[in-house]
């Protein structure tokens, strides 16, 4: 969560000094790029998290495999960016995929054994490796753009995190590795699945950008690009990292040979308190959000965030749901849903954006989460012992209460409708009260019917008990903190 927001503070610093045609270029390069490294991205790092003992020859394996196929990403980077080019008729495409294929050599050498954090579950571990990276790529991307406002910018911060993270990476995790392909069998036999449904995916993901940059332009697809930052920040906030961690907890279950329906049914409904509320109140206030955090040039992308935010509450069940079923050794089952998700939404993409360009993207994203929700529900439900009805059970009051929160802002002419001030400070007023308003509707509803329903354990019981448990550690850590500043104050005196 701390990496997405400094991302998505780092955007809203940058949209302030750069073009959304500079967003588009650089966003349609990365997302060709990210569909040439799907080619050899075959999971090596899933493999390792899943193996119950892994041995030095393991590592190896997966450090020599992973170092192959970054250069080999490279190699094919270089090969295809003119063509790339010239297809999409804009010659800077050239340069930029050159300059972005550094990435993955530097990634060919990346530290295997980071892969232990997720798998010990050392999570701290692996929050300050992502962090100390995110924080060097955002210095470095704003401080290019205040001295030189072009894409570049973007590119240069893209690659200084990768430059921080190789040396960091031995630092952290003391491994000398070898060149090795000795325990390849093992490796292969889940990760060629793992491969299979990462290439699928990254095609699936990249389909908006084909589509759009090819029938409206680079521009709007900058526009479409930030608007889907905006629009899935319950996804990315929320769901993604939890899904990293829900991929290990699973694995260790399953190892263990102990049941993962309870924990399916309990993160589901965390996911549904949070992310539901967050969802319907991003689309009502895109309008006031977007002008505060992009500004007016950026109106276009309110459509956007509307539409996508609403479709992003269906990560609640569909991003564990996908870390299930590849932990527990099934991803041929996330690979057979992908297949269809992306005849989905390749269709609806080809049929809405010509006809109704960014709406029509958004509504093909919309359409795919739905179908990606449904296939999910009917391979994952009966395979970990879960009803349809203990999932409606968790969303009873969470359902309500967004009901309430809709009603009210909607009653209040609050929800869906443009920012009502002409001034920046007006629309800030305008965004905080909608906010709050919602907010205070929905907890109150909502505790209130945990109340009456005579406080059973479920999502409200946990998210009590782990606020006041990090209230307690503040107030421990506080104290010292202050004390420590106090002390340096007086030393420097």
């Amino acid at each position: 969560m701390v990496s997405r927001n400094l991302g998505l503070l780092s955007t809203l610093v940058l949209v302030r000094l750069l073009s959304p045609g500079d967003f588009g270029l650089v966003a349609l390069a990365n997302g060709l790029i990210s569909m040439v490294d799907a080619l050899t991205s075959i999971g090596v790092y899933d493999a390792l998290v899943r193996a119950r003992d892994p041995n030095r020859a393991t590592y190896d394996t997966c450090f020599t495999v992973n170092a192959l196929r970054n250069i080999a990403t490279a190699i094919v980077i270089v090969i295809v960016a003119e063509p790339v080019a010239i297809l999409f008729n804009d010659h800077r495409l050239t340069i930029v995929m050159l300059a972005l294929s550094v990435r993955s050599l530097l990634s060919a050498g990346l530290n295997v054994r980071v892969v232990d954090f997720r798998r010990d579950l050392d999570f701290r571990k692996e929050f300050n490796l992502n962090t100390w990276c995110r924080v060097v790529g955002i210095i470095a991307t704003v401080s290019c753009a205040l001295i030189w406002p072009s894409y570049w910018a973007l590119i240069i911060g893209l690659i200084s995190m990768h430059i921080v993270q190789l040396p960091l990476s031995y630092w952290m995790v003391p491994y000398l590795p070898r060149f090795s392909l000795a325990a390849w069998r093992s490796i292969f036999s889940f990760s060629m699945w793992t491969w299979a449904q990462t290439l699928l995916l990254q095609a699936r993901d990249r389909t908006d950008a084909f589509v759009i940059s090819r029938f409206v332009g680079t521009k709007p697809f900058g526009t479409y690009s930030v608007g889907l930052e905006l629009g899935t920040l319950p996804a990315t906030e929320l769901m993604e990292p939890l899904s990293r961690a829900l991929f290990s907890g699973f694995a260790t279950l399953h190892n263990a040979a102990a049941g993962t329906g309870k924990m399916f049914i309990d993160v589901f409904g965390v996911s549904v308190m949070l992310v539901l509320p967050a969802g319907f109140g991003i689309s009502m206030v895109a309008d006031p959000m977007v002008r505060i955090m992009l500004g007016d040039q950026w109106t276009a992308a309110i459509i956007v965030v509307q539409v996508i935010a609403l479709s992003s509450i269906s990560s609640t069940f569909v991003q564990p749901a996908g870390a299930l079923v590849n932990a527990i050794g099934r991803p041929h089952a996330a690979f057979y849903v992908g297949i269809v998700s992306a005849i989905v939404k390749l269709v609806t993409m080809l049929l809405l954006v010509p006809a109704i360009g960014l709406f029509g993207a958004s509504l093909s994203l919309a359409i795919c989460s739905a179908v990606e929700l449904i296939l999910f529900a009917a391979v994952v439900l009966p395979r970990v012992g879960v009803t349809v009805g203990a999932l409606l059970r968790q969303m009873i009051r969470p359902v309500i209460g967004a009901g309430a929160m809709i009603a009210v802002l909607w009653s209040l002419h609050m929800a869906w409708t443009p920012a009502d001030a002409n001034t920046y400070l007006g629309t800030c007023i305008d965004a905080a009260q909608r906010s709050l308003v919602g907010a205070t509707v929905y907890v109150s509803v909502v505790g209130l019917l945990w109340l009456a329903a005579g406080r059973p354990s479920g999502p409200e019981q946990f998210l009590l008990s782990t606020g006041m448990q990090m209230l307690r550690r503040f107030s421990v850590v506080l104290p010292t903190m202050l004390r420590r500043i106090g002390i340096s104050r007086r030393a420097g005196a």
